[in-house]
């Protein structure tokens, strides 16, 4: 009886020492993490000092009207593209989301794998990195941009856009900005909504107008609450933000936007 007590106790000790050494490295993965995007920010992003101006304009083609007082605001950063390409040449991008901690760059890799376990900086790391469908042709190129990020525990990288279920925090923050090299955009959030994981919902091409139109629709039967926005008709490029919905692998949480590109 003894011997079987000591059994017990040793296998439930290490249980117990495994269980702590992954907690550890959970969480040094975390803090390894933050720090290095931390430091990217530091090299390689500047906030404009005219951020506060209303003076720049976006393009008023896609017949924006409802958030028009917000989209004259300008972008707040600047963001130098060629440091970041001495760091990592696969950068198409940095996502901004203003007064949120949403900040980062984005990749695109040759599959939508490796970015879901390494970070910009090549080090592998549970958060990953912001990365775009590895079957977009490009940012604003496609019909839709589909952007992918780790909904993690302690808010980093997309962990936060599962504030967007509540419509209070959507009418604070309805839009958020995408820097390229060619140009800035800034994104009119359409809808929010929990999807199923199926190919179907993640095109990145449409055949038609028709078919993006319904699309749309499609994800705004789906919002947690009602987005009101201005005609849905208009080509402006779609970007869809993708999210993990934690322990329900067949879902997601998704943000739908369409871009206005800055004048």
């Amino acid at each position: 009886m003894k011997r079987l007590f000591r059994i017990l106790f040793a296998a439930a000790f290490l249980v117990c020492m495994a269980s702590i050494a992954l907690l550890f490295n959970y969480y040094k993965e975390n803090r390894e993490g933050s720090t290095e995007y931390q430091t990217l920010m530091a090299q390689a992003v500047t906030i404009r000092m005219d951020a506060g101006d209303s003076d720049q304009q976006f393009s008023q083609n896609t017949e924006i009207t409802q958030q028009a007082g917000v989209l004259k605001n300008p972008p707040a950063l600047l963001i130098d593209f060629d440091e970041l390409r001495k760091v990592n040449g696969d950068v198409v991008a940095w996502i901004d989301f203003p007064g949120q901690s949403i900040s980062y760059p984005i990749v695109q890799g040759e599959d939508n794998e490796h970015y879901l376990k390494y970070t910009f900086e090549g080090k592998r790391n549970s958060a990953g990195c912001v990365f775009m469908d590895s079957r977009n042709s490009g940012l604003m190129i496609d019909g839709n941009t589909i952007i992918y990020g780790h909904n993690m525990k302690n808010g980093s990288m997309f962990g936060t856009l599962k504030r967007y279920m509540e419509q209070e925090h959507y009418e604070q923050f309805p839009y958020f900005d995408v820097y390229t090299p060619e140009g800035t955009y800034r994104c009119e959030i359409l809808a929010c909504a929990r999807i199923q994981a199926k190919e179907e919902n993640y095109p990145v091409k449409f055949g038609s107008e028709l078919e993006r139109n319904k699309y749309i629709s499609n994800m705004k039967s789906l919002e947690n609450y009602e987005i009101q926005t201005s005609q849905t008709t208009s080509q402006a490029p779609l970007v869809l933000l993708s999210t993990c919905t934690g322990g329900q692998k067949a879902y997601r949480f998704v943000v739908l936007s369409r871009a206005i590109k800055a004048e």
